[in-house]
C-alpha cells in the first residue's frame, strides 16, 4: 500500500511538472511571437529601410536596434546574406533607391526586399510573411478602388472605410490573436478596435476615415452575427 502510495505520489508531481514546464515552454513561445509580431509591425510602417542595416537584419529576424548583441553565427548568417543582396543589386535582381549612394546608405522598400526575399527562396520569417502578404493584396485593392471610388461620395467612402476596418480586424486576428484575448482567452473586440485606431496611419494612409469606436465595435459585431451558424 504504501508503495502504491508512493507511486501514485511521484506520478502526479511528474505529472504536474510537466504541465507546469509546458505551461511555461508555451507562454515563452507565445511571448516570442508576440514580441516578433511588434518588430514587424513597427518596421513595416516605414516606407524604406536601410538595405545592410536594417532590412537583412529584419530578414533574420533581428531588431536593428539590438545589432550589438549578436552572436558569432548569426553575425555570419547577416554578412552572407548582404554579400547576396549587393551581388544581387548590381546585376539588377534587387532593386533600392539609388544605387549611385554609397552602399551603406542604399535604401529598400519593404515590399521589394521582400519579393526578392521569396525568389531568392529564403527562409522569411512567418510573422513578416503574414504581413506582407496582407499588405501587398491591400495595396493592390487600394489601388484598383482609387481608380474608380469617389471620396466625395459618402456611402462609397464609407464602404472603403468598412472594407479596410475589417482587413484590419481579420489581419490582427489571424497574426496577432493573442495579444487581441481578455483574461479568459476570449476575443475582446475592444482590444482589436484599439489596436486599429492607434494604427490609423498604417491603414488608411493619408485619407481621414470617420471612425470611433462604436462605430467600429458595431461594424465587427453585426458581421460575426452575420457568420453565425443557425441552429
Amino acid at each position: 500500500m504504501i508503495n502504491i502510495v508512493n507511486k501514485l505520489s511521484s506520478f502526479l508531481f511528474n505529472r504536474n511538472n510537466n504541465i507546469k514546464n509546458n505551461t511555461i515552454l508555451y507562454k515563452d513561445y507565445n511571448e516570442v511571437k508576440v514580441n516578433k509580431q511588434k518588430l514587424y509591425e513597427k518596421w513595416c510602417k516605414k516606407e524604406k529601410w536601410l538595405l545592410f542595416n536594417e532590412g537583412i537584419l529584419l530578414l533574420l529576424s533581428v531588431d536593428p536596434s539590438k545589432n550589438d548583441i549578436l552572436d558569432d553565427k548569426i553575425i555570419k548568417r547577416v554578412n552572407d546574406l548582404k554579400t547576396h543582396a549587393m551581388e544581387c543589386v548590381k546585376k539588377n535582381l534587387l532593386s533600392v533607391e539609388d544605387v549611385n549612394k554609397p552602399e551603406s546608405s542604399w535604401e529598400v522598400k519593404p515590399i521589394d526586399l521582400y519579393r526578392w526575399a521569396t525568389v531568392s527562396r529564403i527562409s522569411i520569417p512567418d510573422e513578416f510573411n503574414s504581413l506582407m502578404i496582407f499588405i501587398t493584396q491591400t495595396i493592390k485593392v487600394n489601388n484598383q478602388d482609387r481608380n474608380f471610388v469617389d471620396f466625395e461620395n459618402s456611402e462609397n467612402k464609407l464602404h472603403y472605410e468598412n472594407e479596410i476596418i475589417l482587413g484590419a480586424t481579420m489581419s490582427f486576428l489571424i497574426n496577432s490573436s493573442d495579444i487581441c484575448r481578455n483574461n479568459d482567452g476570449d476575443i475582446d473586440y475592444k482590444k482589436v478596435v484599439r489596436r486599429i485606431i492607434e494604427n490609423k496611419k498604417h491603414w488608411f494612409g493619408n485619407d481621414k476615415p470617420n471612425i470611433s469606436e462604436r462605430r467600429i465595435i458595431n461594424l465587427i459585431e453585426k458581421y460575426v452575427r452575420i457568420s453565425k451558424v443557425k441552429r
